[in-house]
């Protein structure tokens, strides 16, 4: 096996839009979209003879007092047909790879190397856990709900829960509506319940510009075009008011909620139902496979853990309810190059 840089937009997509795993956070785009953010990419493809078996995108995170770490979001990828003795193999390459690349950025001192493949729980054997990577707390989604589009549309309903289909039924006599974002002033309508939703659930969110850039750049790709990332914006609207709203990524077999809000007006209405049945048949319609919902706790997590997190219940209730099955992957991993370091940026974070 060999570690070759890729630098054709075409290999790296087609790959990772069909490969195992393969999300949109590893595409060529989304390294481009990081690059706009100012952070330096690398992107590399494990190979046997011209074979390409696996690929990872790595970006580069600035910290304080010229500080960095490197880090693979839902990376790395890799072919179905790849054996657990050859994932360890190639997951070893990209560490070595990666410590090169620590080793060429002088004007920054790297102190870890994070990374989160793609591998299942329910299928990982052992190797994962002897590799000496250390246990972080999740970057991107390690629990989501992931829905099979390939079931006709009563099958899709007959899987959901009651509720769930009763509200899809309820918004649809409210004559709730929706319809795709294109205009600034729908990015607008998209904030501003953003910001609603953020205050009364009480959790963070990016900034403005983040959601903004991520929108403008990939919006105006068509969404049957499965080897490039696109996002759309849609709107739910009851008599011309927004009630809910969601941004969504379209990328290899799966369309991922990314980002959603709601308002904090007429929530009997049901709009965020609509809204999902609504993406749902669209991306069914355009020949996507999975829905992903993109973040729910975790059944076998224990209910004191869960009480902890008490605004997770409600979304994961929510999210549940449109049927699906609940995918565990193993997480996010650090390999520590500074030892003290290290320990310095985990004591920071507890306090951010």
């Amino acid at each position: 096996m060999e570690v070759r840089e890729i630098k054709n937009k075409g290999e790296l997509n087609t790959f990772v839009a069909t490969a195992q795993g393969g999300q949109f956070l590893q595409s060529w785009d989304w390294g481009e979209f990081q690059k706009q953010r100012g952070r330096r990419v690398w992107r590399f493809g494990i190979y046997v003879e011209e074979r390409l078996l696996s690929t990872i995108q790595i970006i580069e995170h600035k910290l304080p007092l010229s500080r960095s770490y490197v880090y693979a979001p839902h990376g790395p990828v890799f072919t179905s047909e790849v054996s657990e003795l050859q994932k360890e193999a190639i997951i070893k390459l990209y560490l070595s790879k990666a410590r090169d690349i620590t080793s060429s950025t002088t004007d920054k001192f790297e102190v870890f190397f994070r990374l989160e493949p793609r591998l299942k729980l329910q299928e990982l054997g052992n190797f994962f856990f002897n590799l000496g990577l250390k246990k972080t707390m999740a970057i991107q989604p390690q629990d989501t709900q992931v829905i099979d589009l390939k079931k006709t549309l009563e099958e899709l309903l007959l899987e959901m829960h009651h509720k769930t289909r009763y509200n899809i039924k309820l918004a649809q006599r409210n004559k709730v509506l929706v319809r795709e974002g294109n205009e600034a002033k729908d990015f607008e309508i998209f904030w501003q319940l953003l910001e609603q939703t953020t205050t009364r659930d009480d959790f963070r969110a990016h900034p403005k510009s983040y959601y903004q850039e991520l929108w403008k750049l990939f919006s105006h790709t068509k969404i049957s075009d499965m080897f490039q990332l696109t996002t759309k914006l849609y709107i739910a609207d009851y008599k011309g008011v927004p009630l809910a709203v969601g941004l969504f990524s379209f990328f290899g077999d799966r369309v991922v909620y990314l980002h959603g809000a709601s308002s904090n007006a007429q929530r009997e209405r049901m709009a965020p139902y609509a809204l999902h049945w609504f993406v749902m048949q669209q991306a069914k319609s355009n020949g996507y496979y999975l829905y992903d919902l993109y973040g729910v706790l975790p059944t076998q997590r224990s209910l004191d853990a869960k009480a902890k997190e008490s605004a997770w219940q409600g979304i994961t209730r929510f999210k549940k309810g449109f049927g699906g099955k609940e995918i565990n992957y193993v997480g996010t991993w650090d390999w520590v190059y500074a030892k003290m370091w290290y320990i310095l940026y985990r004591q920071v974070k507890k306090f951010l």
